[in-house]
């Protein structure tokens, strides 16, 4: 059965760093294996308080007459060479230069139109800070209601062997499985789900914390990620079980095994879901897919902010999604 990756419309943020062109060069690479349309986009810092400031000095220029617009030309004029390059003519989409307070709500509030499918962006963009990702890149993933896939360096198809998903036995947490599905028959990788046990999720009430057994959490994970696929029948994925405990496989629609994505199931005890995540990450996955919501309540707090501290943390390419 054919896949198809939701990645016909795309939106690239760029400040014209070497950084950011790494995420140009990654939508090239998306344009080639989905045929996306790519948009490109810019926002000018709004330097308000510079205005005011020269304003008081007496200085004889405006901003708006005279800065903004000479700085709209010449990031337009680099907007339309970065496409040239690196964008087939038939697959560029708008070349959007904006003025914005706020790039990371500027960025957001894009991709939030209609039209795309998914956000590109580097992991950090001319100014550099000690987390992994820049307060713009989160700010994105916080606010955004597309999938935003956040990297170092574009990656091959052949770079790509193990994607991570980390659940918690809820809908939210299961629904990155599409796109992680759709990406590992992409890339010919197998899926790795891994759930985190920690002291403090002991009595919630989505699935069994029973400590003692790994197997029963696994069985309570798989069985609540097959409720979700029957409950929304138009995704046509599900579970195939595997006689071997903790190895299953995720197929579309009249999908065999053969045909299907190996899924691992790994449970963990430990005190920090972040640091359990990040750590198995970096020693054996390739890519992070994950949710940026929970479970309701308390719990959707807990995931939202494990996502966001691996956001900071994580050196590997990160593919976050807010459940719908």
């Amino acid at each position: 059965m054919e896949v198809e990756m939701k990645a016909r419309h795309i939106l690239v943020p760029t400040d014209f760093s070497e950084a950011s062109l790494e995420a140009l060069k990654m939508a090239a690479k998306f344009v080639e294996w989905y045929g996306s349309t790519v948009d490109l986009i810019h926002v000018i810092p709004l330097i308000s308080y510079y205005d005011e400031s020269m304003q008081h000095l007496g200085v004889p220029f405006d901003m708006e007459k005279d800065i903004y617009p000479k700085v709209m030309k010449q990031t337009s004029e680099q907007l339309h060479e970065m496409a040239e390059e690196y964008i087939p003519k038939e697959h560029r989409g708008q070349l959007i230069n904006m003025v914005g307070r706020k790039p990371a709500q500027v960025i957001a509030e894009q991709g939030n139109k209609s039209q795309y499918d998914l956000i590109i962006m580097a992991n950090r963009g001319g100014h550099k800070t000690d987390d992994i990702r820049s307060g713009i890149t989160e700010k994105v993933i916080r606010y955004s209601e597309k999938p935003v896939l956040s990297i170092d360096k574009a990656f091959d198809k052949n770079a790509i062997h193990e994607i991570l998903v980390p659940v918690d036995g809820s809908d939210e947490s299961a629904k990155p499985l599409v796109e992680a599905y759709e990406l590992a028959k992409t890339f010919n990788a197998k899926i790795v789900l891994m759930h985190i046990i920690e002291p403090y999720t002991l009595g919630m009430e989505v699935m069994p914390m029973t400590i003692d057994d790994d197997k029963d959490v696994y069985e309570s994970l798989i069985e609540n990620i097959s409720y979700y696929f029957d409950d929304n029948p138009d995704l046509e994925l599900s579970i195939k079980r595997n006689e071997v405990d903790f190895e299953d496989y995720l197929v579309k629609g009249d999908e065999d095994f053969s045909e299907g994505v190996k899924v691992l199931s790994i449970v963990k005890k430990g005190f920090s879901a972040h640091t359990e995540i990040t750590d198995y990450a970096h020693e054996n996955s390739d890519l992070v897919v994950m949710s940026t919501h929970g479970r309701t309540g308390i719990a959707r707090v807990l995931l939202g902010s494990t996502t966001a501290i691996v956001a900071q943390h994580l050196d590997k390419p990160l593919m976050t999604l807010r459940p719908g």
